[in-house]
């Protein structure tokens, strides 16, 4: 391996910003006609800077947009939710009311990136909480987690139509080689972490209550990647951030704090999220104006573990004193709308950044969620008023918060909503229109050559469609099938779902709230052996059986079943049908089993996750230890033959379930007494 001098993190974002392309200044005529404005978009190649905000988690009720204050209950949640960032930007651009989604992170955010369905991508076995790990050995183009390794990622797409293309925050796309990591998909440069979640303040990858990591040992998931260096974050390279102070191999609270010593806490630019933030901002005052910035902020907020820092949680105090309380704050609800004011400023520095530069005029901003909120008590999010929540196939995990605002928007479409029905995979389709690229993906074309000759699946084609001149024009661009999961399909206005659904309730404007009893998480993951801790009725299944259809454009709460209406009989039919057939072109591909490569390439690399196969020269930092390498090794081994041990298979089941239980307590529906802060 290659070891590259340290370089200062503003020579790393200057070494970045070398593409060229030209950009011309276009005439405000667009704003007058659609078609004059598509014409100016693939005649004159007028290329706008894009600003690509994907929020994580973040519920219907999660934008004050979309509250009300109808009743004192209502009010109240609005007034909880604090994103007047957000809502300005909705006022000046198009609120796109019908933005579905997959219902969890990783099958949204890879249709995101590719521009496929979520059909399209390796599905990990029941039960499997991180399957990162996971490596076909038999296969090196398809057999991983995340998006195979031959598809075209968006970042490529942009950077052949000349545009500056940079990457920052959550990832969770797949990241077994380094093709398929941010900076193999086509990004010049990439700060973030590659996995579904990390603590705030340590960046350790393992720390979920409910998850036992294959890995024996906690690793930080904190990188960067550019031309330069590809690597953990390291002091140094943190330091240029903002944070100073060595986190690595210490213990720290929710609110950045040693838990030996709490009145020992780390700056709050040590906090994950300010370090994201504080990377983005100085791109954007490094740009070359004159060239399209492409520029993709995928916050963590306010995805699990619910951390935020003092000064945010103390801002929402001082709010909180102008408002009319009926119902008292919970920590998670309280945690939560701090989050989300958190979020709305990030967004507000990334906009007074581009102004400053004199680059917002030209700007394309583009605000989505992943899925809709977690509805377990301890994650404190809501989707009122739609059903449910994640991972549910109900309007509540799957129609997600978005909308399109920036200069770019022509004026006579401002203070708008659009009603048609998107997916997150157009996407991928619309800014390869946008940038005046085909969308058409030739490498995973190509590499369907191989895999028909070897009898394995094929790609699946990019099935996202370009949208903006439908958003434009006010035409629902998909009145046919929308195959949204195993589970659901929807046609305009009609929605089937099928099976078994958890989560299945309506929370209310104040949800979580003192109470309420569930949900709650309804496993542990032992090393990826699921062990229930709940019966079943505690995690409110419904079940669909074979279909339950709904109008969700009269009935978006899903509230009245038209399944057993003889009026429907033929819509329910047809839509079982077409079910059916687009499950049958599922991608099958067998991502094989947890290979200990994954861990020893992280131990090897001073204990950050990334890329652990076939990275030849990939990383620019490596930590030989040749010898300590070996011990470790040999402790994963003797941790895998345990795990063939039930004993000690329960006994750390045990151990999951008292952490999980006691994080219930402390987190869940526990009422706070006015004016505490903490959490």
């Amino acid at each position: 391996m290659r070891q590259a001098a340290m370089m200062p993190l503003t020579a790393f974002v200057v070494a970045g910003l070398s593409l060229s392309a030209g950009i011309c200044q276009a005439s405000q005529e667009y704003e007058n006609n659609v078609e004059l404005l598509q014409r100016k978009l693939t005649l004159q190649k007028f290329k706008p800077h894009v600003l690509l905000f994907v929020a994580d988690d973040v519920g219907w009720a999660g934008l004050g947009a979309h509250r009300t204050a109808e009743n004192s209950a209502e009010a109240q949640g609005k007034a909880e939710t604090q994103t007047p960032v957000l809502d300005n930007l909705i006022r000046d651009g198009v609120l796109l009311e019908r933005h579905y989604a997959a219902s969890n992170s990783v099958p949204s955010r890879c249709s995101l990136i590719s521009g496929r369905l979520p059909r399209d991508f390796p599905v990990a076995p029941r039960g499997m909480s991180n399957p990162a790990t996971y490596w076909n050995p038999e296969d090196n183009v398809s057999g991983f987690y995340g998006i195979p390794r031959n598809m075209t990622g968006i970042g490529s797409k942009l950077k052949q139509a000349g545009y500056a293309t940079h990457y920052v925050g959550k990832w969770a796309a797949g990241h077994a080689t380094p093709e398929q990591t941010p900076f193999g998909r086509g990004f010049d440069s990439f700060l973030g972490f590659v996995g579904n979640e990390n603590d705030y303040w340590t960046k350790q990858s393992d720390l979920e209550e409910f998850i036992a990591d294959p890995c024996l040992y906690k690793f930080q998931d904190f990188s960067f990647y550019n031309a330069t260096y590809r690597g953990g974050v390291a002091d140094t390279i943190a330091a240029e951030l903002g944070c100073e102070e060595r986190v690595k191999g210490k213990s720290f609270d929710k609110d950045g704090c040693h838990e030996e010593d709490p009145n020992d806490c780390l700056p709050e630019s040590c906090y994950e999220e300010s370090m994201l933030l504080e990377y983005a901002a100085r791109l954007i005052q490094n740009h070359d104006s004159s060239k399209p910035l492409f520029l993709t902020y995928a916050s963590h907020e306010v995805h699990l573990p619910l951390e935020i820092t003092t000064s945010a949680l103390k801002r929402e105090e001082q709010a909180d004193a102008q408002k009319e309380r009926k119902l008292p704050w919970t920590k998670a609800r309280r945690v939560m709308a701090a989050s989300l004011a958190f979020m709305d400023s990030a967004m507000g520095r990334l906009i007074d950044t581009l102004k400053a530069r004199s680059m917002f005029e030209d700007t394309l901003v583009i605000f989505i969620s992943d899925n809709g909120a977690s509805l377990q008590l301890t994650a404190g999010g809501n989707n009122y008023p739609l059903k449910s929540g994640k991972f549910s196939e109900w309007e509540g995990g799957v129609r997600t918060n978005a909308f399109i605002s920036g200069g770019f928007i022509p004026a006579r479409h401002r203070g708008s909503s659009f009603h048609g029905v998107i997916h997150i995979a157009d996407w991928y389709a619309t800014l390869c229109s946008l940038a005046g690229v085909s969308h058409v993906d030739d490498v995973s074309a190509k590499a369907n050559e191989l895999l028909r000759l070897q009898g394995r699946p094929l790609l699946g084609e990019v099935e996202g469609r370009p949208q903006l001149q439908n958003i434009f024009s006010g035409i629902n661009g998909r009145l046919d099938v929308l195959h949204l999961s195993a589970n659901a399909v929807l046609k305009w206005p009609y929605k089937l779902v099928t099976g078994q659904q958890g989560d299945s309730f309506w929370p209310g404007p104040v949800f979580p709230n003192c109470s309420s009893d569930g949900p709650d998480g309804a496993f542990v993951d032992v090393y990826t052996h699921m062990i229930p801790i709940d019966p079943p009725d505690r995690n409110m299944l419904e079940d669909c059986g074979n279909g339950c259809l709904f109008d969700v454009e009269v009935d978006p709460s899903e509230r009245r079943d038209l399944s057993s209406n003889e009026a429907y009989a033929a819509v329910l039919s047809s839509l079982q049908k077409e079910l059916k057939s687009l499950n049958s072109k599922t991608f099958a591909a067998d991502i094989g089993e947890s290979h200990l490569e994954a861990c020893l390439q992280a131990f090897q690399l001073g204990g950050f996750v990334g890329p652990f196969v076939d990275v030849g020269d990939f990383y620019t930092a490596q930590v030989p230890g040749v010898e300590e390498l070996e011990t470790y090794r040999q402790e994963l081994m003797d941790l895998h033959k345990n795990l063939t041990d039930p004993d000690f298979v329960n006994r750390t089941a045990e151990a999951l379930k008292e952490r999980v239980l006691s994080q219930r307590s402390t987190m869940g529906s526990e009422c706070l007494e006015e004016g505490r802060l903490d959490y």
